[in-house]
Parts: C-alpha cells; sequence; structure tokens
C-alpha cells in the first residue's frame, strides 16, 4: 500500500446555541464547544475526530490554537505510521499539548480504519473485546432535589440502569440529596456513582463515602482535587466502594502510574480526548491492567467525543459503563449518526468506518466561530 499521507487539515471551533448547563454549584453555565478536525489524506478519505471543552463565560479558543500549532506537523504524515507521529506530537513545544496530540491521534486512526481495503469501525482494529456495552446517564447541576429526582425517572425510562449523579457539590446539601434518592428508588435496582468535582475536604469525603457505603453505591468519583494522591489513598483504604478522580488533571502517564504505585485510585479515570487520542488510552489501560485495576473512561461531550471513547471501551475488556451526557440531545449536535441505549441500556457504534460519525455541514456552518485550514 502506498503512503497515506495527510494532504490538508480544517480545524474548526463551534459555538452550538443550546442550553448552558453546569455539573456544580460552584460553576456558572458552560459554553460547551467543539473543536472538530477534518484531515483530507492522500487516498480521497475524510479523516475526523472532535474534542469537547467547557469553559465559563464564553466559548474556548485554547484547544483550537493549540491544535493550530500542531497540525503542521500532522501535515505529510503517514496515518499508518501513528505511533511515530504520537512520539513526534509529545516532543513539541505547543502549549495543551495533550490535548492537540489526542484530537489528531484519534483523526489519525479514524483514517486508518477508513483506509483498509475493507473499512471497517475502528474498535475492530484496536481489538474488538466487545461489541455492546452497558451505558449509565450522567447527570447535570438540578436547582433542586426535585429536578434530580424528575431526570433519573426520566432516565430509567429511557433504559439507563446506571445514573451518575453530578450534585450541588456543597456537603450537607449532597448528603439530603444522596439520601433522598436512596429512598425514592429503594425498589429499583440502579448502578448509582456520584461525581463531587473536587470540591470536599478529606473529612467531608471521609463522611459522604461512608454515607455511599451504607446505601450500595457503585463508585465515588472527584471527592477530593486530583493531585491529592495522599488523600486519595487514604479515602480508598477507608472505603469499600471505589474511590477515583476526576481524569482531567493529570493526564500524564507517568502520574498515573505513580498514583496506582501508592494505590490512590481504585479504578483509572481519563478521556482519550486528554489522554493522548487512541495511543494515549491504551498505554493507560495497559497501566490499569498491569495494577489489576479497571480503566473507567469519561465521555463526556459532543458525539463525536462520545464515540471515540466508545470504541475504546468496545476494544477492551477492563473497563465498566459508558458514560453518557444527558439529556443526550444537546449533544447531538451536528451529528448524523447518534449513540443512545436500546430498551436493555446498551450502546452500540453505528457501524460505518472509524468513528463510524458523520457531521452535518449545513447545520454546523451557522455556530463556527473560528476556522484554520493547512494545506502541504
Amino acid at each position: 500500500m502506498p503512503p497515506v499521507t495527510v494532504e490538508r487539515i480544517e480545524l474548526l471551533a463551534i459555538g452550538p446555541d443550546g442550553e448552558r448547563t453546569s455539573w456544580s454549584s460552584h460553576l456558572g453555565p458552560m459554553h460547551e464547544a467543539l473543536i472538530l478536525a477534518r484531515l483530507g489524506l492522500a487516498n480521497g478519505v475524510d479523516a475526523i475526530a472532535g474534542t469537547t471543552t467547557y469553559t465559563e463565560h464564553e466559548f474556548d479558543r485554547t484547544v483550537f490554537s493549540a491544535a493550530s500549532l500542531m497540525a503542521p506537523f500532522v501535515l505529510g504524515r503517514d496515518v499508518f505510521e501513528s505511533a511515530a507521529l504520537y512520539a513526534d506530537m509529545r516532543k513539541r513545544s505547543v502549549p495543551l499539548g495533550h490535548m492537540a496530540t489526542s484530537l489528531f491521534d484519534i483523526a489519525v486512526h479514524d483514517g486508518q480504519a477508513k483506509s483498509l481495503e475493507r473499512p471497517v469501525p475502528l474498535y475492530r482494529t484496536l481489538g474488538a473485546a466487545r461489541h455492546e456495552i452497558e451505558a449509565y446517564a450522567s447527570s447535570p447541576l438540578f436547582p433542586d432535589d426535585n429536578g434530580y429526582m424528575d431526570y433519573c425517572r426520566t432516565m430509567l425510562d429511557r433504559g439507563y440502569r446506571a445514573i451518575k449523579i453530578h450534585p450541588y457539590c456543597v456537603l450537607d446539601d449532597d448528603m439530603r440529596l444522596v439520601h433522598a434518592l436512596v429512598e425514592e428508588f429503594a425498589d429499583r435496582e440502579i448502578g448509582w456513582s456520584l461525581d463531587s468535582d473536587g470540591m470536599y475536604t478529606r473529612d467531608q469525603a471521609l463522611r459522604m463515602g461512608r454515607s455511599l457505603d451504607a446505601a450500595g453505591w457503585e463508585f465515588f468519583e472527584a471527592p477530593l482535587p486530583d493531585a491529592d494522591l495522599d488523600g486519595y489513598r487514604a479515602l480508598a483504604g477507608a472505603l469499600d466502594l471505589d474511590v477515583l478522580c476526576g481524569g482531567n488533571s493529570l493526564p500524564d502517564l507517568h502520574l498515573i502510574g505513580l498514583a496506582l504505585e501508592m494505590g490512590a485510585w481504585d479504578r483509572v479515570r481519563f478521556d482519550v480526548t486528554g489522554i493522548g487520542g487512541v495511543t494515549g488510552a491504551r498505554r493507560a489501560m495497559a497501566l490499569a491492567d498491569a495494577h489489576g485495576r479497571k480503566s473507567e473512561i469519561q465521555s463526556w461531550g459532543y458525539t463525536l467525543t462520545q464515540a471515540a471513547n466508545l470504541h475504546l471501551m468496545l476494544a477492551h475488556a477492563n473497563c465498566g459503563r459508558f458514560e453518557q451526557a444527558t439529556p443526550a440531545e444537546k449533544y447531538e449536535f451536528g451529528a448524523c449518526q447518534v449513540i443512545r441505549p436500546d430498551a436493555d441500556g446498551l450502546v452500540r457504534p453505528s457501524g460505518l468506518p472509524g468513528l463510524g460519525v458523520e457531521m452535518d455541514r449545513d447545520a454546523i456552518e451557522p455556530f463556527v466561530y473560528a476556522r484554520r485550514v493547512f494545506r502541504r
């Protein structure tokens, strides 16, 4: 096969005009942007990837700028030499280089799957440990307990059998909410988890963790700031349920390895769009495997972000449920194929080659707020 080189790169920063939500009362409404990369390959294939950014006040430009600085190093490269390209990108002096590397590495892998003699979905090129996976609904912040109750009822009606709560991130309010949820849904078998966005002190985290243990919840995410490894080690040792970090603040394989050696986390949490793309994510999963830990994959964001993480999860057996930001409609913006659970709570990719997601150019064009094009 002749080299399948990257001949053209188009970068788009897209700011959909949807409802602004948040996941903590400490944060304002989020502007969730889609940073989209399209790679025109020498064989005529269009490779694609997208990362979701979250900022207050206005849409992010930093990840778009980082991708713009990285793009010249991607032009002319063969997508089937992805390991060498990944190593090169990781050495470049690009702010937020891990985000830019992730975006292009995912697009390169999408291009590989689409460029085979018989194009296949991406997960089939990575191992295909399974073809479907159970999803859990990941909640936004609601203004009151009734909002959470209504949300959980709706998600259960839509087929989800597990729910992650993003609470107020104020301990007393969160304790009240957890107790109310346990009482309200006592007759339902639900996989519950809590994400407190790193907002608790160590004492508060222990108090909440013991309450979650007593109620039989499955995991406790981000009780502390990600970098508080000593605090995580003590908390994980004191609780029965799995304790894990948020996964956004330490996107470095060496730091993940250190945390695992310390026994700080019961699961390794990361997003393929922040850990270094498919290449970096597979290395993080290998670290988790080596320490006998499960990977808990983050996939909050627009459909392209979800799809990249879904394909990774389908390719490997050491991870649990697929996280779906809900209500899902907001995150389906511009996508011609979407990810939704069936009546059994299972999700699957579309079946199309690569990530299996095509974008509606007419739908996204009015919301493009930055654009760059690079050619050889």
